[in-house]
């Protein structure tokens, strides 16, 4: 395929994508395995569980609105933003594998180090993505815009690499590094639905 222009809309790789995510999400919560005994106790022992689905969700959330955002910023498909789009999605369809790994190993260093890990290849295959509808758009001012966007992105990155390096020894402070993450990502958007109100 030499050229993606004229056989594939927006409309139509955007819905695929969601297709993808919304396959992901489904299989992360099977993932989920109901306590066989009624016991509280036996509930609280799914905490790891619980917790790291939670992170999850949240970082598949982001990726969804993200890639919303900059398939709405594409001019155009093209090849490249074709195979920038695969990459996102092949990296985040690892997410359900990584989530159960950490919760059945009870958050252990090298799988949450494994999850991490993850999380920064995801971020680096949307910069890769964002780069590829930065060079459809020759405006100043919508490149300074995006150019501020990578910034956060890069740091977003930083940090899941920082935590993929703190999961090895402290698996619970790598998991907060990524809480964090999600929730910069998500406050923006609360105080923005309050000026809108």
């Amino acid at each position: 395929m030499s050229s993606a222009e004229g056989y594939f809309s927006k409309a139509r790789v955007e819905a695929f994508s969601d297709g993808v995510m919304a396959v992901i999400i489904t299989i992360m919560v099977l993932d989920l395995k109901a306590p066989e005994r009624p016991e509280a106790s036996e509930l609280l022992k799914l905490w790891p569980s619980i917790a790291i689905y939670l992170v999850s969700f949240f970082l598949l959330m982001i990726y969804w609105i993200n890639h919303h955002g900059l398939m709405m910023q594409a001019r155009r498909v093209t090849t490249g933003l074709l195979w920038a789009n695969g990459a996102v999605l092949f990296w985040a369809s690892l997410i359900p594998f990584s989530t159960a790994y950490v919760a059945r190993t009870q958050l252990a260093p090298l799988a949450t180090a494994i999850y991490a890990g993850l999380q920064c290849v995801c971020g680096i295959a949307f910069n890769v993505m964002s780069r590829s509808i930065l060079k459809q758009h020759d405006d100043n001012a919508f490149r300074q815009r995006a150019t501020v966007k990578r910034r956060r992105n890069l740091i977003a990155v930083a940090i899941y690499a920082v935590s993929t390096v703190a999961a090895l020894f402290s698996p619970i402070a790598a998991i907060l590094l990524l809480t964090l993450v999600s929730l910069a990502y998500v406050a923006p958007t609360f105080i923005d639905v309050g000026k809108d109100a």
